[in-house]
């Protein structure tokens, strides 16, 4: 079995017992910054780490996180620990966050601009695509600057794009410019 499947199975778990212990929204709270502190490449390395005892990570762990996370978190973590798979934390905490979307319906969307927008423009774009959700859904726009688009702006969700930037249009410019198909056309008059 992959690690990404294991991790699933873990984020399920954790899905389910949160649910049923009406904690759900504390403990996805608890993933995305477990997540976050993931990225810290010491820490994943600290998690990866053979050399380091199980015993001195779950103690980092706790000094870390003891109070400031969800206990049943806390106690998920301790699990993974004494499992011997806290190197998943990362996985299970992303595949925890995907699964909670997925539950509340929350639809990812990626904005690229050239410059940061506004929450007006945010809002106007979410308004504006509203119609690619299913009822229910609702879209949770992330920014992201790209100073080559130009101006305008691309959103990408799920498989769906939609490319607005200055950078496509003056793309199609210079290829219309440059095209000579209309050529044959007018030599045949």
């Amino acid at each position: 079995m992959s690690q990404l499947q294991i991790a699933q199975r873990y984020a399920k778990s954790l899905v389910d017992l949160s649910t049923e212990q009406g904690v759900l929204e504390s403990v996805y709270q608890d993933m995305q910054t477990f997540a976050e502190v993931c990225r810290n490449n010491e820490f994943a390395a600290m998690l990866k780490s053979p050399v380091v005892h199980s015993d001195k990570k779950l103690g980092v762990l706790k000094e870390l996180f003891h109070g400031k996370v969800q206990p049943l978190t806390l106690q998920f973590v301790n699990l993974l620990v004494q499992k011997g798979r806290e190197y998943l934390l990362p996985t299970v905490s992303l595949a925890f966050i995907e699964q909670f979307k997925s539950i509340k319906k929350i639809r990812p969307a990626r904005v690229l601009s050239a410059k940061a927008l506004s929450n007006e423009e945010l809002e106007s774009i979410r308004k504006k695509f509203s119609f690619w959700l299913l009822p229910g859904e609702t879209m949770e726009l992330n920014q992201k600057v790209d100073p080559s688009l130009i101006g305008g702006f691309i959103l990408e969700m799920g498989d769906r794009n939609y490319d607005a930037s200055i950078k496509r249009q003056l793309g199609e410019l210079k290829e219309n410019l440059y095209d000579t198909s209309y050529i044959s056309l007018v030599e045949r008059r």
